[in-house]
Protein backbone atom coordinates (compact mmCIF):
# COMPACT_ATOMS: atom_id res chain seq x y z
CA UNK A 1 0.00 0.00 0.00
CA UNK A 2 1.25 3.42 -0.90
CA UNK A 3 -0.07 6.95 -0.56
CA UNK A 4 0.82 9.28 -3.39
CA UNK A 5 1.34 13.01 -3.21
CA UNK A 6 -1.50 13.67 -5.68
CA UNK A 7 -4.28 11.89 -7.54
CA UNK A 8 -2.55 12.24 -10.94
CA UNK A 9 0.39 10.19 -9.65
CA UNK A 10 -2.03 7.58 -8.35
CA UNK A 11 -3.76 7.32 -11.73
CA UNK A 12 -0.36 7.07 -13.44
CA UNK A 13 0.53 4.14 -11.19
CA UNK A 14 -2.82 2.48 -11.88
CA UNK A 15 -2.35 2.96 -15.64
CA UNK A 16 1.11 1.43 -15.38
CA UNK A 17 -0.35 -1.64 -13.68
CA UNK A 18 1.41 -0.86 -10.43
CA UNK A 19 -1.63 -0.79 -8.19
CA UNK A 20 -5.21 0.14 -7.58
CA UNK A 21 -6.81 3.22 -6.11
CA UNK A 22 -9.45 3.49 -3.40
CA UNK A 23 -10.83 7.01 -3.77
CA UNK A 24 -14.03 9.01 -3.30
CA UNK A 25 -16.21 9.03 -6.39
CA UNK A 26 -15.75 12.74 -7.02
CA UNK A 27 -12.17 11.97 -8.12
CA UNK A 28 -13.46 9.93 -11.08
CA UNK A 29 -11.77 11.40 -14.14
CA UNK A 30 -14.66 10.40 -16.48
CA UNK A 31 -12.14 9.70 -19.27
CA UNK A 32 -13.34 6.15 -19.83
CA UNK A 33 -9.77 4.92 -19.39
CA UNK A 34 -10.24 3.53 -15.88
CA UNK A 35 -12.78 1.17 -14.38
CA UNK A 36 -14.54 2.89 -11.48
CA UNK A 37 -16.14 0.20 -9.36
CA UNK A 38 -18.61 1.50 -6.78
CA UNK A 39 -17.54 0.66 -3.25
CA UNK A 40 -20.73 0.55 -1.24
CA UNK A 41 -20.14 0.90 2.49
CA UNK A 42 -21.78 2.52 5.49
CA UNK A 43 -18.68 4.50 6.40
CA UNK A 44 -18.36 8.06 5.14
CA UNK A 45 -16.45 11.23 5.81
CA UNK A 46 -17.45 14.86 5.75
CA UNK A 47 -15.98 17.40 3.39
CA UNK A 48 -15.96 21.07 4.25
CA UNK A 49 -14.96 24.32 2.60
CA UNK A 50 -13.55 26.81 5.07
CA UNK A 51 -13.63 30.55 4.58
CA UNK A 52 -13.21 33.53 6.86
CA UNK A 53 -16.55 34.42 8.43
CA UNK A 54 -16.10 38.09 7.52
CA UNK A 55 -15.40 37.37 3.84
CA UNK A 56 -18.42 38.76 1.99
CA UNK A 57 -17.01 38.85 -1.55
CA UNK A 58 -19.53 38.20 -4.30
CA UNK A 59 -16.95 36.08 -6.11
CA UNK A 60 -16.66 33.77 -3.09
CA UNK A 61 -20.43 33.42 -2.79
CA UNK A 62 -20.63 32.62 -6.53
CA UNK A 63 -17.86 30.05 -6.16
CA UNK A 64 -19.59 28.34 -3.22
CA UNK A 65 -22.89 28.32 -5.13
CA UNK A 66 -21.16 26.77 -8.13
CA UNK A 67 -19.53 24.08 -5.98
CA UNK A 68 -22.85 23.25 -4.34
CA UNK A 69 -24.49 22.93 -7.77
CA UNK A 70 -21.72 20.68 -9.11
CA UNK A 71 -21.73 18.41 -6.06
CA UNK A 72 -25.53 18.22 -6.08
CA UNK A 73 -25.45 17.05 -9.70
CA UNK A 74 -22.55 14.61 -9.17
CA UNK A 75 -23.92 11.10 -8.91
CA UNK A 76 -20.74 9.86 -7.23
CA UNK A 77 -20.76 12.40 -4.42
CA UNK A 78 -24.20 13.22 -3.09
CA UNK A 79 -24.64 15.96 -0.52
Amino acid sequence: MENNADHDTTLTNVAAGCGVCLAPGFLNDHSGLFAWVPFDCRESFSCVLCTHKEDQRESLRSFVDLLKKLYKEAVAFPL
